[in-house]
């Protein structure tokens, strides 16, 4: 099976420019990039957050969440996704998109509300699916469409809702993070599918040739 596409910084970056110039939303769209690259979480996991997940009673930040139905924490760390966070929250104070009962807190948003809110202010729906085993699976495919949308619209090739995972997992490799850390974050089930995200990095001559001299 290929691998989704990796997503270099440079493209990374037009993807937020152009997505803040373009988006009809872009708090939200540049929001959810921000969680698509910043926190490894499939678009299932991300149509899972609730309000009550990342903010505290107080409108103050939590510092982390653990995913529904997957056990995997999720840390609020990075201050760029946590600004991006902060800017759609209040976003949707100000239009007064899915407010809850009591004003003074979860900033007066529902709590038990998703975070991330489709055009009719509802959450993106899941479907639910049979396996060719028979089993239940769920999806979500009108976050998916929007994702490789905003990722289309950035002319990024062969858009993949899991480019966000895999870049997350090579960046912090490129960084120097060892894989076990890795591993941990990505929640993967097993180590070998972590692994083969890492050992495909593309490898730039150019980069390492840059730091000979």
């Amino acid at each position: 099976m290929a691998l989704p596409t990796l997503i270099e910084k440079k493209s990374r970056d037009w993807l937020f420019k152009v997505t803040a110039q373009n988006s009809t939303q872009p708090e939200r769209d540049l929001c959810l990039l921000a969680f698509f690259f910043g926190s490894a979480c499939t678009s299932l996991e991300l149509n899972r957050i609730q309000i009550r997940d990342v903010v505290l009673k107080s409108g103050k930040l939590a510092k982390s969440f653990v995913v529904r139905g997957y056990e995997r924490e999720i840390f609020l760390s990075n201050a760029r996704l946590c600004g991006y966070l902060s800017d759609y929250l209040q976003y949707r104070v100000k239009n007064k998109i899915c407010l809850g009962n009591h004003p003074d807190l979860y900033l007066g948003l529902d709590p038990d509300e998703g975070l991330f809110i489709s055009r009719q202010n509802k959450p993106f729906s899941i479907v639910r699916k049979k396996t060719k085993a028979g089993a239940d699976s769920y999806t979500c495919d009108a976050l998916n469409r929007h994702i490789k949308t905003l990722l289309r619209n950035a002319g990024i090739e062969s858009p993949s809702v899991l480019s966000g995972r895999r870049t997350y997992a090579v960046t912090l490799h490129r960084k120097g993070f060892d894989v076990a850390h890795i591993h941990y974050l990505l929640g993967n089930k097993s180590l070998e599918t972590t692994e083969r995200l890492l050992t495909t990095d593309p490898v730039s001559m150019s980069a390492i040739a840059a730091n000979a001299f």
